[in-house]
């Protein structure tokens, strides 16, 4: 992902100086960068997980740069920040974790007069592989014959989870990211913004198996879900297992591609 990310980073066109806002910074990759642009200026490092902020802290006091963490949701973040309080807001795929609809419109009063917005995110048209599995699986018996033999032929437990499996994802609803990079431009403007860059790429990834893809998945948050969290380890292995089986039919001479659809999108306050 570094060709996106540091194609945002050049479109905020940062300066020597600014106080930046870096929401959902995760382990400070680009906080980094953009310390290093900015510097003598301020960058705060936002992010609800306490061990992301800690890896942010190590990451940016081993190159000597000086950072403000604050442990906090990036939707509360914007909501208790006095307005003015920025020149640049970074928001680098933390829109599948919040409601970007409502939030979004909110970030344009934290900015002072000149400040620029930038969003980097996943459309919800990325890992199409996935998806296509995703969709095979719940319109087929197959992940039912499955299910059987990973409950033990026992059929009660096959229904129970069976039930849950289809109530919780059966319409697809979990998937919340944008459709396009315009919807995202059109929420900035809502909270008086002037779209200055909006663009869409998409980036092929490729892993040596099946399991590697879905390991990665789970580990970037690209394939998570709170009712996840309630299931045992076994179960969501199996739910593992079932869509890294899957993705092997998808294998290409580099292996296997899930591809990512980006947008991103840098907008202005006047």
């Amino acid at each position: 992902m570094a060709g996106p990310n540091a194609r945002l980073t050049a479109d905020l066109a940062l300066s020597r100086g600014d106080r930046v806002a870096d929401l959902a910074c995760g382990t400070g990759v680009y906080t980094l960068e953009m310390a290093r642009l900015t510097d003598p200026g301020e960058v705060v490092a936002v992010d609800y997980s306490e061990g992301m902020l800690a890896a942010a802290r190590e990451r940016l006091e081993d190159e000597g740069y000086p950072v403000s963490l604050v442990h906090a949701r990036a939707e509360d973040f914007i909501a208790h920040t006095p307005p003015a309080s920025f020149d640049v807001v970074s928001m680098r795929f933390v829109l599948a974790y919040i409601d970007w609809r409502e939030v979004l419109p909110l970030t344009g009063r934290m900015l002072r007069p000149g400040g620029r917005v930038g969003v980097l995110t996943s459309m919800n048209s990325s890992i199409p592989q996935l998806y296509a599995l995703f969709d095979h699986y719940r319109n087929s018996a197959e992940p039912v014959w499955k299910l059987y033999k990973h409950c033990g032929k026992n059929i009660g437990e096959t229904f129970r989870f069976f039930r849950r499996l289809r109530e919780t994802f059966a319409q697809g609803s979990f998937i919340s990211v944008p459709g396009s990079a315009e919807q995202v431009a059109d929420r900035l403007s809502a909270g008086g913004l002037v779209n200055a860059d909006v663009w869409t790429e998409t980036v092929r990834l490729w892993f040596e198996s099946g399991r590697a893809a879905v390991d990665w998945a789970r580990g970037s948050g690209y394939a998570t879900h709170p009712s996840l969290d309630a299931m045992s380890p076994r179960d969501v292995y199996f739910l593992e297992s079932m869509f890294a089986d899957g993705l092997e039919g998808f294998r290409e001479a580099g292996g296997i591609p899930l591809d990512l659809v980006v947008g991103g999108v840098v907008a202005r306050k006047a």
